[in-house]
């Protein structure tokens, strides 16, 4: 077992091997650059004899580690599995009998994908390849088969068989083959399984499917904040490059978008899906150095310039314009405490996090963080609302409505992410974390928390706990922004303040001001129980 890109599902893999494998195996963790609390998990089932650790020191392409392995094995066969899949009982006996009575090199199980909650779907029931000459080389285009059906409504066509390639989720191979060097550890960000599967057709040996063995690959379950700086390294672009540079000159094959359109596709968006920061803009120097005033931005135009000159595409501008349209709606004739209009305060919010090169959609979530909480109360009452809301933000169950439900429920409840053990602290936590940075400097360089008097600014232990997920993103310059403004912070003269501590909207009599902040929460609350 191999880490494939994070670290916060192997205990579980483990789990799930050890519960569900039958007869007698040797399980080998192989320990790469692993956090402390996985280390004491190896250890305490090493001292339990049910796995045994290799230790590589630096770190290693999960391809690479592999090969390390493979002095270690005595058996006929070997299965490489990596630490985010979830296996069924009977699994390995399956997959042994399928290499005994075909004669396969390889043999790979049904695989499934989902977030180990809901139903999981086909990720893979084998896989494809196409090859098309093209002059003097060839192109290789791969597709999976049955992907994302579900499973039980094609399990009658589900037959043990040949296929053309397997993926390192799960797959048994013959150690002699191995030996022989069908594993080129120089291919180790992409196409390593298309690699060892050529490697065994030019030696004469069949891939196989076999579904009576299943594993899912917990593609969909949430990240940890712990494993980012893994996935960053694991889904480079320039690595993959190399890696398709290497099987290109191995293979024969042509570089260009038939062949490697949909790979290069899945680095770069599976990364941009992960990581709250654009993967084109990791590591710029000034996301270490604190935000001046005056890039702060309060209107529609200048934030999307703003967005524009640092690097946003056109679709980001669209996502950011269309959140504030729907912002701009939602708080028509709101203010601030300071006095200026409540739109002003959740474009400065974005703002910020354009500032740091947060995911468009990270920026278009925090104009909208405060849909639920301070749009309009509903005539039908809060679950209406909740309702018209959702509606509003793609409905229940689309990433922007989900991010802004979990501000409007953790905003309540932030000694909850104070005492929150940054090993437990998730990719979507640390967002939202992010998002109440940006809320909370954008209030002090606005000059909000000066000219109102407002004295409810955050408490210092959950500053520190925002330093620390900034710093591991990346982004330290936004938390010490937010700390040294919290050190300069003054009020004005008395006579200058407004003294309304309060956002709000001015009432039918335009003398009396009314609270913009509505209760939601409770709805919010028991809108989560519900069922799917």
């Amino acid at each position: 077992m191999t880490a494939r890109e994070r670290h916060s599902l192997a205990e579980a893999a483990i789990d799930s091997v050890i519960a569900d494998t039958r007869g007698s195996y040797r399980f080998i963790y192989v320990d790469v650059d692993s956090p402390a609390w996985l280390r004491e998990v190896l250890a305490a089932h090493e001292s339990a004899r049910h796995l045994e650790v290799l230790r590589l020191d630096g770190p290693r392409w999960p391809q690479e580690a592999r090969a390390r392995v493979l002095d270690a094995i005595d058996t006929d066969y070997v299965v490489f599995i990596d630490n985010d899949v979830q296996v069924e009982d009977g699994w390995l006996d399956a997959l042994i009998a399928c290499a005994d009575e075909t004669g396969a090199g390889a043999v790979g199980p049904l695989y499934l994908w989902g977030d180990g909650v809901h139903p999981a779907r086909i990720h893979m029931a084998g896989g494809r390849l196409t090859e098309s000459p093209d002059g003097e080389r060839r192109v290789l285009q791969e597709a999976h088969r049955l992907a994302d059906a579900d499973p039980r409504a094609v399990a009658h066509t589900l037959a043990r068989g040949p296929c053309d390639f397997l993926e390192y989720h799960c797959m048994l191979v013959r150690t002699d083959l191995l030996r022989g060097g069908v594993l080129d550890a120089r291919i180790r960000c992409v196409h390593e399984h298309i690699d060892i599967a050529l490697a065994l057709r030019e030696r004469g040996y069949a891939v196989f499917l076999e579904p009576a063995a299943r594993v899912t690959y917990l593609a969909f379950a949430e990240y940890m904040l712990e494993d980012l700086a893994l996935a960053r390294s694991r889904w480079s672009e320039h690595e993959a490059d190399a890696s398709i540079a290497v099987f290109c000159d191995k293979w024969n094959v042509l570089d260009d978008d038939r062949s490697f359109r949909d790979v290069r596709s899945f680095v770069r968006l599976h990364a941009a899906q992960i990581d709250p920061i654009r993967p084109a803009c990791l590591s710029r120097p000034d996301h270490r150095t604190s935000m001046r005033r005056d890039e702060l931005r309060h209107t529609r135009s200048d934030l999307l310039d703003f967005a524009a000159e640092r690097g946003y595409g056109h679709d980001d501008l669209a996502l950011m314009a269309n959140a504030y349209h729907i912002a701009h709606v939602l708080m028509d004739g709101g203010y601030r405490p300071c006095g200026r209009p409540f739109i002003d305060h959740l474009v400065g919010t974005g703002s910020v996090l354009v500032r740091y090169d947060f995911r468009a959609d990270v920026v278009a979530a925090a104009i909208l963080h405060a849909a639920y909480t301070h749009s309009p109360p509903h005539a039908a009452g809060p679950e209406a609302a909740v309702a018209a809301i959702s509606a509003g933000l793609g409905g229940c169950g689309s990433v922007l409505d989900g991010r802004v439900r979990a501000y409007a429920q953790r905003e309540s409840a932030w000694h909850v992410a104070i005492d929150q053990p940054m090993d437990t602290v998730s990719m979507g936590d640390a967002e939202i974390l992010a998002m109440a940075a940006a809320n909370e400097v954008e209030m002090h360089h606005s000059g909000e928390f000066r000219y109102s008097g407002r004295t409810d600014g955050i408490a210092p232990a959950l500053t520190a706990q925002m330093s620390r997920v900034c710093a591991a993103l990346g982004v330290s310059g936004l938390s010490d922004t937010l700390i040294q403004a919290q050190q300069r912070a003054t009020t004005v003269a008395p006579d200058l303040l407004t003294r309304t501590r309060i956002s709000y909207r001015i009432g039918p009599d335009k003398r009396t001001v009314v609270p913009m902040a509505n209760n939601v929460l409770a709805a919010l609350e028991r809108a989560a129980k519900r069922p799917l």
